[in-house]
């Protein structure tokens, strides 16, 4: 009996330290965000998947659309105030067939969070619509691969 309680104790104290020593310090990126960071600079193909419903609107903590999609990383920037910044512009149609630009921006945080605008802009008009922002938690509403 003795030797299992010795057994157990050493073991609590090494989860302990792994715990502690795995844990972001205060003003440290996250394991997340470094990760990310790692794999962009070491020039790997690095894809988003966002499932929106898992994220929510930064406005008031609702859960996204039920809308789900992806893309490559092309081209980022990263800067202390946004983190990893990159976007999407892309041309489609309305649902009445009238020509749009779609216009998404990311910024993953150093905390490993992710802030998604999207934002619309009709043919013909001289400013583009907020669609929506979010905030994604990794992995549940963004995950990224490489």
């Amino acid at each position: 009996m003795r030797l299992n309680i010795t057994c157990l104790t050493r073991l609590s104290s090494l989860l302990l330290v792994a715990s502690v020593s795995t844990t972001a310090k205060a003003g440290e990126p996250s394991a997340k965000y470094v990760d990310v960071l790692s794999a962009l600079r070491a020039g790997k193909v690095v894809t988003l998947i966002l499932d929106l419903d898992r994220c929510t609107t930064v406005d008031g903590g609702q859960p996204g659309p039920a809308m789900q999609g992806g893309l490559i990383i092309s081209a980022f920037r990263v800067s202390a105030q946004n983190g990893i910044s990159f976007a999407n512009v892309h041309q489609t149609l309305d649902d009445s067939g009238h020509p749009v630009t779609e216009y998404i921006r990311h910024s993953l945080n150093r905390e490993g969070k992710l802030k998604v605008k999207a934002s619309k802009l009709v043919a013909g008009a001289a400013e583009a619509v907020i669609q929506g922002e979010f905030v994604c938690e990794l992995p549940d509403g963004a995950k990224f691969l490489w």
